[in-house]
């Protein structure tokens, strides 16, 4: 997500970039069937790209951030997303807790409590923003 970020800060889109659209192509690799992304903790053990066997709401979130900062051309895996995330927000307007968010020195895993809320409203509303006229 940082890094696609920081690359359309230089301009550099899905339209223009072959590392734009390689990270693109990564991340919608990874797309899981419900329409979000969920990695495990175990990565960062492992050094490699490992799923997580359910969506998490946070990283999905990141990864429709990254989509949208990319200028993805293609709403369909992001609104898809999108509508996990909505799918998975609770009647009080919670997300409930999904896996591990982080893990220190690969040993100790780390509970980020406001990643769900502050990653998923970011993502929400900048796709709404980008796809206006959608009825999620």
């Amino acid at each position: 997500m940082f890094a696609l970020e920081s690359l359309s800060l230089n301009n550099e889109t899905y339209k223009n970039s072959l590392l734009v659209k390689k990270a693109c192509r990564f991340l919608l690799d990874r797309q899981m069937d419900d329409g979000g992304w969920g990695e495990s903790f175990k990565s960062c053990e492992q050094g490699v790209y490992i799923h997580h066997q359910t969506s998490q709401v946070f990283q999905t979130a990141w990864a429709v951030l990254a989509l949208l900062a990319a200028k993805y051309p293609e709403p369909e895996p992001i609104q898809r997303a999108c509508r996990l995330i909505i799918s998975r927000q609770t009647a009080d307007g919670q997300w409930l807790d999904g896996a591990i968010e982080g893990v220190f020195n690969k040993t100790t895993s780390v509970t980020y409590p406001h990643y769900k809320f502050a990653w998923s409203i970011s993502a929400l509303g900048k796709a709404h923003k980008r796809f206006p006229d959608v009825q999620w």
